[in-house]
């Protein structure tokens, strides 16, 4: 396993859901529109001119095809809760797990499908707010939490483990997953170094024990952290009505944070379907002034969740939410004055959401603009710009990113033709389990260079699941080679 399990989202301070691929049955038009399943949301893309490039599309008008926004993997967050907080005088808040900082010796082996980069087998997820990881016993405000590690990779073989957070690779401190991607892809595969660990407890079990029992102590912070654990599977079971009960707890001791996620569990049918209560416990997260309730009621207005779709009204949601600063909604103003959202379309006042959301960070927002430039929608068509913002995009894990800067590489747009180059991301996009890259790869190959289709073979066969001729055709056992690979992920 590589890297991080999910797409970085800017100010998302929770372990998001592992990425779900679910493969459509039949072959399909490749520059018409493209129905998957990416979690447990509906997302269409839609090929551009051919080329391949895709774009978010947003949501429908009324009565027209279910268009929805970007794919977000899980609910994002604010760097910050409303209620519940430590000096706040609700007991337990206080309070924090007690730990012990490491350091665990490594070996950086090559990773699979790509030599001559390193890897220790291992997924990590970024906690970016002070008050968790103050609850989690971090000394800085930020560290990368380990969800899982791979049987037998280098990182299980040094003892690293669920609940361990890194803070430090060869004195070096981390504070977010790309970043502790990036140092180790750098290292020279087959060398060692050292992870400086911030560890609380024994073993996993011992982690979580805990951890519940700062969660029953009255800690919100590690109701909310117990919730989305159980929420994802990770460490733990997967356990949707678990996961429930301490999103309500939190709700209930005054947690906005606790009362967005109840409501947007509750929205989402994750065990019990009750919309109608979630937009009360959203909307009161929205009036103790959450703003990523605010985003998300607007989503709510904008899907017609429990209630008949309201486009302006979603707009004025996004936009109050955007003027807060908070990126995933600029990207929502940004898709809704693409068009087709029942609103007039404005894209010059798109690509400006965009830009926005761009400047401050958010990888959405770097992949939006990109589209924008290398559609010419809103700004002149220039492949450079484009490139550019679907690097930034890329190196934050923003999928679509990757597929397009893959595309350009390959077709020789903005940047210099390079197959090998163009191969790599698209590997790592079918790794990240990418529907649109997995459709186009199986679906539409044969729009793609031959030197490009032999590079990726090379790539599949040094991930071992390829082993037939490199030499370009995408036959029955390419084909076949990648669906092992995306089903191994």
């Amino acid at each position: 396993m590589r890297g991080t399990s999910i797409t970085a989202l800017a100010a998302a301070i929770w372990l998001a859901s592992s990425l779900l691929l679910s493969v459509p049955a039949t072959a399909t038009d490749p520059d018409a529109e493209t129905a998957v399943t990416w979690g447990q949301r509906s997302v269409v893309l839609e090929a551009d001119g051919g080329r391949d490039i895709i774009r978010l599309l947003p949501p429908p008008s009324a009565g027209g095809v279910n268009r929805q926004g970007p794919a977000l993997p899980d609910l994002p967050f604010p760097p910050a809760d409303t209620g519940g907080m430590p000096g706040h005088g609700t007991p337990g808040q206080g309070a924090r797990l007690s730990g012990r900082a490491i350091d665990v010796p490594i070996r950086f082996e090559p990773w699979p499908g790509y030599e001559t980069l390193s890897y220790i087998g291992v997924r990590f997820d970024s906690v970016t707010d002070p008050t968790l990881a103050f609850t989690l016993g971090l000394r800085r405000h930020t560290g990368v939490f380990v969800t899982e590690t791979t049987p037998g990779g280098p990182a299980a073989l040094a003892g690293l483990r669920f609940g361990d957070f890194v803070i430090a690779i060869d004195g070096t401190p981390v504070t977010e997953t790309s970043q502790l991607v990036q140092e180790i892809e750098a290292r020279q595969p087959g060398t060692d170094g050292t992870l400086s660990v911030w560890r609380v407890g024994d073993d996993a079990s011992s982690y979580l024990s805990e951890l519940r029992h700062l969660a029953e102590g009255g800690s919100t912070p590690a109701m909310l952290f117990l919730g989305k654990l159980y929420s994802n599977g990770t460490g733990v079971p997967r356990d949707a009505t678990e996961a429930i009960t301490w999103y309500r707890t939190a709700a209930l001791a005054g947690s906005s944070n606790g009362m967005l996620f109840y409501g947007d569990a509750l929205a989402g049918g994750a065990p019990i379907k009750d919309v109608v209560e979630a937009e009360r416990w959203i909307r009161k997260a929205a009036d103790a002034g959450n703003v990523a309730a605010v985003y998300r009621l607007g989503r709510m207005y904008r899907d017609g969740e429990g209630r008949p779709r309201d486009p302006l009204e979603a707009l004025n949601l996004f936009k109050q939410a955007a003027e807060a600063n908070y990126t995933p909604a600029m990207v929502a103003v940004g898709l809704m004055l693409e068009g087709g959202s029942g609103i007039e379309a404005d894209h010059l006042q798109a690509v400006r959401w965009y830009k926005r959301a761009a400047d401050a960070g958010d990888a959405d927002g770097m992949a939006a603009l990109g589209t924008m430039y290398s559609t010419g929608r809103g700004v002149e068509r220039d492949y450079v710009t484009a490139a550019t913002w679907y690097d930034e995009g890329a190196k934050r894990g923003q999928l679509l990113a990757i597929h397009n800067i893959a595309v350009l590489y390959d077709k020789g747009l903005g940047v210099s033709r390079n197959a090998q180059t163009a191969a790599d991301y698209i590997y790592r996009a079918l790794e990240m389990g990418y529907p649109f890259t997995y459709q186009q790869m199986t679906q539409n190959s044969q729009s793609w260079s031959r030197d490009f289709r032999r590079e990726l073979q090379l790539r599949l066969a040094g991930g071992g699941y390829y082993g037939g001729a490199l030499d370009g055709a995408f036959g029955r056992s390419t084909l076949d080679a990648i669906s092992r690979m995306v089903e191994t992920q």
